[in-house]
């Protein structure tokens, strides 16, 4: 399979082998997912009425990265990816691909990443798999689509993947590092390599078109960006601790109330987490402050005796 997808002829360097101890047989742990979502929409007869056909999970991939490349969560061996890939006609590609750029601009929207665009294509290099005149017209559409939606775009040759043009969103960071994160990709070679095919209106065979996307790639290199963008202080919708409670003694009746405090956070959806250590109320604020915790709420004899 990833012969023919021509993953093994590219990065067999990259792939963990697995051996069977039984039999000749040889294995990878899987690192992508676009010849697996290929075998799904090969799984049953298609038909123009069932274009396109969508797939998307977050996947654990696995690369042999070697020991000199692994650097934090920004390159690791062990890696999960929101990776989908939708089949489409030709006659699909912008409206597919345009409802994935509105999904990321509104994604980093959120994030409160600024966007920028860069249009990777090929260049004269080899490596590059297919037809010369399908990169062609795939080239141009991904710059008609690009214009149609308004995109900061500059185009960059040599980046593009090697089976097909793509769009990828450069994020910049509160420090105006820019990075590379999600990616939408025009691939007219996978399906061509595999035979996919579906039955047209006439009755006649068509060929797919594959875009892929990854809205935030790699999570774990997407999440290294993103901790350096806040500085690790997140915003409270996706802080890992919303509000920290704490008291001003240890005291039963204040431990009582701050444990009770914290289960109505709780029942409300909050992530709540309280301490009641021995320290003074400085340090337990700084230590708060040091892991960047939104909200603090202090609790002396004053809020147990009015009860709020």
């Amino acid at each position: 399979m990833y012969k023919a997808s021509g993953h093994w002829d590219k990065f067999g360097d990259e792939l963990f082998l697995v051996k069977s101890q039984e039999t000749s047989d040889e294995f990878v742990l899987r690192p992508m997912n676009c010849p697996h979502h290929v075998q799904l929409f090969a799984a049953q007869p298609r038909s123009y009425r069932d274009i396109p056909v969508k797939y998307m999970e977050n996947a654990g991939d696995y690369r042999d990265e070697k020991t000199g490349e692994l650097h934090g969560l920004s390159r690791v061996r062990s890696f999960t990816q929101d990776d989908s890939h939708a089949f489409v006609a030709d006659s699909q590609i912008k409206t597919v691909a345009t409802e994935l750029v509105e999904a990321s601009r509104e994604m980093y929207g959120v994030f409160g990443m600024e966007l920028s665009f860069r249009l990777s294509f090929r260049d004269d290099g080899e490596g590059y798999l297919g037809d010369p005149v399908l990169w062609e017209k795939a080239q141009v559409q991904i710059e008609e689509l690009a214009k149609e939606n308004n995109l900061d775009y500059y185009i960059e040759e040599g980046e593009a993947a090697f089976y097909g043009p793509k769009i990828d969103f450069m994020a910049t960071d509160a420090i105006g590092r820019k990075w590379q994160v999600a990616t939408v990709q025009l691939d007219f070679v996978q399906p061509e390599r595999f035979g996919l095919e579906y039955t047209g209106e006439a009755g006649t065979p068509q060929r797919p078109v594959m875009i892929h996307c990854a809205l935030l790639g790699s999570i774990e290199r997407f999440l290294s960006v993103y901790i350096e963008h806040t500085a690790g202080k997140f915003p409270v919708w996706c802080a890992p601790e919303q509000i920290r409670i704490l008291s001003v003694n240890q005291e039963d009746s204040t431990v009582s109330f701050v444990e009770n405090l914290q289960e109505q956070g709780k029942a409300l959806g909050l992530r709540v987490t309280t301490d009641n250590s021995n320290e003074s109320v400085g340090k337990k604020i700084r230590a708060a402050e040091m892991w960047k915790v939104p909200y603090v709420i202090v609790v002396g004899e004053k809020e147990v005796g009015a009860g709020n």
